[in-house]
């Protein structure tokens, strides 16, 4: 009898554990399976059901009520993230407008699996349940991996069914504008039922009639309302995230960055970019090849210039297209977006390491980068066309100054706007060899031909060496070390291959293709696990929780939104955050944040976002005297930054 008793006390904690119940709620956590069998990021939900007819608030409550609040310390191994608030409905208690959810209600969150360690947390929420009556209530949770399983309820239905209702990004064709404190929102697929809910509170009337007319909804805010306008709009079963910049915020932006500012900035950026290390090499021999072309004719000089400039341009509209097609789908996404998928970081690392081994061996490999260059059919334009292509790949992981201001505008812009600046970044990038196709003659500026091109060849080899060296330093701030092991092993096969084919051994080109067929199909099937990444004795891990919290105390701060493989944001942290700097924010008790977005973060990404940037490095400030955020200039020195602090 002892022992079923000791059985049922586990049963009931367990229960316990996985639920928990108060006068007017039962609250639980959701998830798709409790069977973990891997680490990775885990979608769960805080189920709320009410008693019938009761309910609780979104972020915004409307005229009265608070949204749930959530609290909770992640364990070691453990990164808990901020829910996130799918789309409300209205609740009216005339004459007041309220917005929330009736009878039950799932919000979604991840949970971060480090490593499968046994471990244990509590989770408390504190809300507000109401129908006549408000009632303030609080529970606490208990989140546990035990043995691999996870104490959550599998309720997938119900979880994606609240999942469908967080807000998308909404489409370009919908546009949020206003006249004077008339808004109207237009947008093809608007019906009568559709509804604005703003997420700040206090900007609007809202037990006034929002009016729907010929696909348009159109509603009052405050006279007073003199910052930017955004919240969730439903049409049918979704809802859409929408924003409205006021005009005076309008013109003082585009003092800082309008189109024509942007294309400006991407036309530098790309120029700039011919200089990144991983790029230079590959245009630079580029323009020797050109020089030995000028032997047989300037038409030969122009169709090869030609051809690399049309190459540069097809890549980067390829990408362009690529980029508006994942912000149309609501992704958040930015130039060097692709670096925190480690096997892009692998293909590309792999890619410059076998351009090195090119350059530096000798050149029976397949000779002089003019043979490189030759088709078998003899067509020069058309390996001129692929060089254009592969300088573009092997600088995608390189960000230009300038360059982030001009693609954070184009991504957030109508198509077109966007199309229209990545053009512009092709033709700066693409300026030297458009040049020398428009006047052949200036190839007769560059250095003859001679053995010193051998030797700079080489020399180019072993700066795609760095750069791969490079690629596999931020590759490691991903990745276990198995996965780097992984990526040597590539390597090594490949310089093998190399040299099998120097040597000219039988059926080289056979083996080199049966060992290129064996790894290339192990990495689409390798497992990248992501290690968490470290933050330095300096810095505090960012994330909004962090961010409010310091607003709220009044705590000065500067975030410094960072990457592995962003080359200016090291440069930058290597010149400018120097002791004299951090001696300077423990004097002014300024917290330095850290947002490193080496790896996929949603959260980060979202931050970013709202300073209208799609990538890093991106640096803010606030203290007490600011109204909202500074933002600080992409390219830092030392002395800029304690400026930054002395002026505020």
């Amino acid at each position: 009898m002892r022992y079923l008793s000791l059985v049922l006390l586990f049963f009931v904690i367990s229960v316990e554990a996985k639920s928990a119940k108060t006068d007017h709620a039962e609250i639980s956590i959701v998830g798709n399976t409790n069977i973990i069998s891997e680490p990775g990021v885990i979608q769960l939900g805080y189920k709320f059901v009410f008693t019938p007819g009761w309910h609780t608030y979104w972020i915004n409550p409307g005229d009265s009520g608070g949204p749930p609040i959530f609290e909770f310390d992640s364990p070691s191994g453990w990164d808990i993230k901020e829910n996130v608030w799918p789309g409300p409905q209205k609740i009216i208690y005339p004459p007041l407008m309220t917005f929330g959810y009736v009878n039950e209600v799932v919000f979604p969150f991840e949970l971060n699996l480090k490593n499968l360690k046994d471990q244990t947390t509590e989770i408390t929420t504190k809300f507000l349940v109401c129908d006549d009556i408000c009632v303030p209530e609080e529970a606490t949770l208990l989140l546990s991996l035990k043995n691999g399983i996870l104490n959550i309820d599998e309720e997938s239905q119900e979880l994606n069914k609240w999942l469908n209702r967080v807000p998308i990004r909404a489409p370009p064709e919908m546009i949020l504008s206003s006249s004077q404190n008339n808004f109207t929102l237009e947008y093809a697929a608007l019906d009568s039922e559709s509804y604005f809910f703003p997420f700040d509170d206090s900007v609007m009337d809202y037990s006034n009639e929002q009016i729907f007319s010929n696909n348009k909804l159109t509603f009052e805010v405050f006279d007073d309302l003199n910052k930017g306008l955004n919240g969730v709009v439903n049409i049918g079963q979704n809802f859409y995230a929408v924003a409205e910049i006021p005009s005076a915020i309008s013109a003082e932006m585009n003092t800082g960055i309008s189109l024509l500012t942007a294309i400006i900035f991407a036309f530098l950026g790309g120029l700039i970019l011919n200089l990144m290390p991983c790029v230079l090499p590959v245009i630079a021999l580029k323009g020797l090849s050109l020089v030995k072309s000028s032997a047989e004719s300037n038409s030969s000089v122009t169709q090869n210039a030609s051809a690399y400039v049309v190459g540069v341009i097809a890549t980067f509209m390829t990408i362009a297209a690529i980029l508006v097609s994942l912000k149309n789908a609501g992704e958040m996404i930015g130039w060097g977006y692709q670096l925190q998928s480690p096997f892009i970081v692998t293909i590309l690392s792999t890619l410059i390491f076998g351009i090195g081994i090119y350059l530096v061996t000798d050149s029976s490999i397949g000779g002089s980068l003019g043979k490189l260059e030759r088709h078998t059919d003899g067509s020069g334009p058309f390996n001129s066309f692929l060089t254009g292509t592969l300088a573009v790949i092997v600088a995608s992981p390189c960000t230009a100054p300038f360059m982030g201001a001009a693609l954070g505008f184009a991504l957030i812009q109508p198509d077109i706007f966007s199309y229209l600046v990545f053009l512009f970044l092709a033709i700066g990038f693409a300026l030297p060899y458009f040049l020398i196709a428009l006047f052949p003659s200036l190839v007769n500026f560059l250095p003859k031909p001679g053995k010193w091109m051998e030797s700079l060849k080489q020399f180019f080899g072993f700066m795609m060496f760095a750069a791969a060296i490079w690629l596999l330093w931020v590759l490691a701030n991903q990745v276990d070390a198995n996965s780097i092991l992984f990526v040597l092993i590539g390597w090594f096969s490949l310089a093998f291959a190399s040299w099998l084919v120097i040597t000219k051994i039988k059926f080289a080109s056979f083996i080199s293709a049966v060992i290129a067929l064996i790894w290339g199909t192990q990495l689409i099937e390798w497992d990248f696990k992501n290690v968490e990444v470290m933050n330095d004795s300096k810095s505090i891990a960012w994330s909004v929780k962090k961010e409010k919290e310091l607003r709220m105390n009044e705590q000065p701060y500067f975030i410094n939104f960072t990457a592995a493989w962003c080359i200016t944001c090291k440069v930058n942290e290597a010149v400018a955050f120097s002791d004299d700097v951090f001696n300077k924010f423990n004097e002014e008790n300024i917290t330095y944040l850290k947002a490193d977005w080496t790896n996929r973060n949603s959260e980060i990404a979202e931050e970013i976002e709202k300073y209208n940037r799609s990538g890093i490095p991106l640096y803010v400030y606030w203290d007490k005297t600011l109204d909202e955020p500074m933002v600080l200039n992409e390219i830092l020195t030392e002395n800029y930054l304690l400026e930054v602090v002395d002026e505020n």
